[in-house]
């Protein structure tokens, strides 16, 4: 099912994602028992949803075999990026089985900083957005106040990182004219925006197609302010 423009589809555990060239640590497919500093080219081409787990990637690697499910601590983009723990990376499991992974144009290789867990400043370049629904309305997904998307960010270290909204800013030197600055202090939304709620707006009980919209029924009607 379609869920928004550029690469996003809501998906059933599995959603593909723009694919990323990297590296992935060797002790991950070792139960972290052995193969530490080892580092296997790898090529990323999926995520999977599972609640109460972390969003976990599927990859590729140069012998022709395919790996399912690892958490994105387990990859880097450089040699010498820092072995850094899963919570410094990301906030949230993921929040429901049903998945999207988008692209979006305006935020197309832009830069991101966020401030982790330990207070540590981190930057990189934005690379696409992971994004959760759920059509039972069952999990936090469909709740405002405590859903969260997911920027997955290349960051300068080596590493990569899954950031929501409220823990990064962005940077676009034609827009962000005052980055860093907070030009209001923003408020947790938890505010369901619908139209369908008030009993003053009925629809025709006939079988009448263009009901109030013609130009007879127009003229007949109240003005507004």
């Amino acid at each position: 099912m379609r869920a928004g423009g550029g690469a996003g589809w809501v998906a059933f555990v599995n959603a593909n994602i723009p694919p990323i060239e990297c590296y992935v640590r060797a002790e991950y497919m070792r139960q972290h028992k052995d193969g530490h500093g080892q580092l296997l080219d790898a090529l990323i081409f999926g995520v999977a949803s599972l609640p109460g787990q972390v969003p976990l990637f599927h990859f590729l690697l140069e012998d022709g075999g395919i790996w399912w499910r690892m958490p994105i601590s387990a990859f880097c983009h450089k040699k010498d990026a820092p072995a850094t723990t899963l919570e410094e990376l990301m906030l949230w499991d993921s929040f429901s089985y049903e998945i999207s992974a988008t692209r979006f144009d305006v935020l197309a290789n832009k830069r991101m900083e966020y401030v982790s867990r330990s207070r540590v400043k981190r930057g990189g370049r934005y690379l696409f957005t992971l994004d959760w629904a759920d059509p039972q309305g069952m999990t936090f997904a469909e709740q405002p106040g405590q859903h969260k998307c997911g920027h997955v960010i290349e960051l300068d270290e080596g590493n990569y990182a899954i950031q929501p909204n409220n823990r990064l800013r962005v940077f676009d030197p034609s827009f962000t004219t005052k980055f860093g600055d907070n030009v209001i202090e923003r408020l947790l939304s938890d505010r369901v925006y619908t139209v369908e709620q008030s009993p003053k707006w009925l629809l025709s009980s006939d079988d009448r197609y263009d009901y109030e919209t013609s130009p007879s029924t127009v003229a007949n009607l109240p003005e507004t302010s």
